[in-house]
């Protein structure tokens, strides 16, 4: 039903099948159509955004147009041929409190439709205080359970089933559902009750929502977002391990008169410009949008939105490909105060980390561009360094060292003549610490771009890591060529300090070429 062909951070590139043989790739966003009507048609978002999957509300079309969905089907319904997935009608709960059906009906309802993908009826928990949180779980985890014996009661299932993780900001809650949930035996998950966070720019609560569902499901089935929002936080629920995720914002924002961008919206009247070169944004410009009126108004902001949507997804895509994720998340980051917050808590939660290097490959086909001290926590420096000190240094027993600083590119045939003087040549300066001159061209050590700021701004964490290699080598002597970067003096002070200190001899030198000559 899923496999996963590409992985960075949490995020991965996976393929999707569904019971009747349609195929869509994840990361996937679905586009929510209204059943009943679409300012724009899902056949477009089709045939001109390549659209895999939509969402629809099964409730909408139980109670609207029962009959003729039965006999069509929802693909017939509502003009898309790609998966579709339907909600059950857990936002009506959430909006109106209750809704008019049980949970039997709506799910033979939803197979009788030949939907693709479906969901229980469930009760969404909202931001409601512990009482109402613990109402909602076990709500919805009877509800599953009526499903689930319905579902048995018909035979083979018809479609893919997707479980609503409730219990909001309480995770021992949410927890405890989505463990429970693992034990019924439905196909992928799917996290409710997201809009209201989305809306406070309380990007934190949302993230660990995310991980907690992530880790309670484990990893072998798809995680589905609801109501994802916005397309800046696109990069990051994908990192946190979302597969799939739908939004009604293209459209909710266009009615609201508000132009999407990849970090933010802009209301039209605001816009002097349209920074954009999407199929909207390239045959208009920003008087000529304003002028439009009514329907056609909206319609235009919706179709641009769900450009930016696409766009964003794909970036991921690429970025997940290219081993970048990480940069990816760096940039948008900067979107918002409170996203940067939320993502900057993220990489300070050492189990996570942790668990993203075991989901990252060391290597890619792109180099790495750090930018701060956020970037020294992402698993592949992480990974790096961590060989260095278990695979490279120990065992080394390097009795004098020479310290090259990395700005320096001595040629074969001085390190050659060094190589013969020295127990070791070594390159300092960098984020990874030492590196031995025969891994100076792997990655990612020679492929890694940074400002040399970096090295000033984290000197204490740079000098640790490379006092701590040179410990597990056992080295006695050190002579230092003195850098002729500013950016590196207080890497070089911190290392002359430490070394007496520990009682490592030390021998600084200007340049290479007096020490050459003199050999």
């Amino acid at each position: 039903m899923f496999e996963v062909l590409a992985e960075d951070l949490l995020g991965r590139i996976g393929r999707i099948r569904t019971k009747r043989g349609r195929v869509a790739e994840t990361p996937l966003f679905l586009p929510v159509i209204n059943p009943v009507s679409q300012i724009i048609p899902a056949s477009w978002m089709r045939s001109e955004l390549k659209a895999e999957a939509v969402i629809t509300n099964a409730y909408i079309a139980l109670k609207r147009r029962r009959g003729e969905t039965v006999e069509k089907g929802i693909h017939e319904l509502i003009g898309f041929d790609g998966v579709v997935m339907t909600d059950s009608g857990g936002y009506q709960v959430l909006e109106y409190g209750d809704v008019e059906t049980t949970p039997e009906e709506i799910a033979l309802f939803q197979e009788d439709i030949e939907t693709d993908i479906a969901v229980p009826l469930d009760v969404p928990t909202g931001l409601g205080g512990r009482e109402k949180a613990e109402e909602t779980v076990e709500k919805t985890l009877r509800n599953l359970e009526k499903t689930a014996r319905v579902l048995e009661s018909r035979g083979e299932r018809k479609c893919l089933w997707a479980a609503p993780i409730q219990g909001g900001l309480h995770l021992d809650l949410l927890r405890r559902c989505a463990e429970r949930e693992r034990e019924m035996g439905f196909d992928l998950f799917a996290l409710g009750s997201p809009t209201p966070l989305m809306e406070g720019y309380r990007f934190d609560k949302l993230f660990r929502m995310i991980q907690a569902a992530r880790l309670a499901i484990g990893f072998g089935k798809p995680l589905h977002l609801f109501g994802a929002g916005h397309p800046m936080i696109f990069p990051f629920i994908i990192a946190l391990g979302v597969d799939m995720f739908d939004s009604a914002s293209y459209i909710l924002y266009a009615r609201d008169d508000r132009y999407m961008t990849e970090g933010g919206t802009i209301k039209v009247d605001k816009l002097d410009y349209l920074p954009c070169s999407c199929p909207v944004c390239s045959r208009l410009d920003a008087e000529e949008l304003k002028s439009l009126e009514g329907e056609e108004r909206v319609r235009k902001l919706a179709m641009h939105n769900l450009y930016v949507c696409y766009m964003e997804v794909k970036r991921a895509k690429q970025a997940i490909r290219d081993g970048r994720l990480m940069e990816l998340l760096e940039a948008r980051a900067r979107s918002h105060p409170s996203l940067l917050q939320g993502f900057a808590e993220l990489m300070r939660d050492e189990k996570l980390v942790e668990l993203m290097e075991k989901h990252t490959p060391l290597s890619s086909r792109r180099g790495l561009n750090l930018y701060d001290e956020l970037s020294l926590r992402r698993p592949r420096v992480r990974i790096a360094r961590r060989r260095l000190l278990e695979n490279v240094f120990p065992g080394k027993r390097i009795g004098t060292a020479i310290l090259i600083p990395e700005t320096l590119r001595p040629s074969a045939s001085k390190v050659g003549r060094l190589m013969d003087m020295f127990d070791e040549v070594l390159f300092y300066g960098g984020p990874y610490g030492l590196i031995p001159y025969g891994l100076r061209y792997t990655y990612p050590f020679s492929q890694t771009n940074y400002p040399r700021q970096l090295i000033e701004d984290e000197v204490e964490e740079v000098a640790s890591l490379i006092l701590k290699q040179l410990e597990i080598s056992e080295c006695r002597e050190v002579v230092l060529v003195k850098p002729r970067s500013k950016y590196l003096a207080g890497l070089e002070s911190k290392l002359l300090e430490e070394l007496a200190r520990r009682g490592v001899a030390v021998k600084e030198i200007g340049d290479l070429k007096d020490l050459l000559r003199r050999a």
